[in-house]
């Protein structure tokens, strides 16, 4: 499999329990969707050198800056033109994917930076949905409470009982 940036042959090795092609002439990365999915969602790598108040800064970024449409690749695997994506629609880190075979090529650090990011999201994920939880909890009461004098012995008692279950579940 050939470099889509240096179009040289990249060499095939394990990353994190799956096998990915690296460029070692650019640094860049290409890996299948469910190799990438895997490599997300396995914490062996770790990354020291991350600056953890870097990390808090980091903003969602959406869409795709006008410089990073600009670029076409051909796919290492397929050969099908890449499409440059914005990893998880708000990362900031902009990938190219391959439509027909899934696949990713990932610029130099790109694939670190996604981990790293992933990670952060992960650990802070607990908090916010327990931040988010009781507000939703609270507007789900005082709409129960709200809802339910008025449909209150109407025909549409059960779509309250049944969106006041939706809440629950929520």
């Amino acid at each position: 499999m050939d470099c889509p940036l240096c179009l040289r042959r990249m060499r095939e090795t394990e990353y994190e329990g799956v096998l990915i092609h690296i460029c070692d002439r650019c640094g860049g990365e290409f890996v299948g969707a469910q190799e990438l999915a895997h490599i997300v969602r396995t914490r062996q790598m770790r990354f020291p050198n991350v600056d953890p108040n870097a990390l808090a800064q980091i903003k969602p970024q959406f869409g795709i800056p006008g410089s990073e449409k600009q670029r076409v690749l051909g796919c290492p695997q397929c050969g099908s033109q890449m499409t440059v994506v914005n990893y998880c629609g708000d990362s900031g880190v902009y990938v190219d994917r391959c439509d027909h075979c899934g696949g990713v090529w990932l610029d130099h650090e790109e694939l670190e930076n996604v981990q790293v990011l992933m990670e952060k999201w992960a650990d802070e994920a607990p908090e916010q949905i327990r931040a988010v939880a009781g507000r939703l909890e609270v507007a789900r009461q005082r709409e129960a409470a709200r809802t339910s004098k008025a449909f209150a012995g109407s025909r549409f008692a059960f779509v309250n009982a049944l969106i006041n279950c939706f809440l629950d579940a929520a």
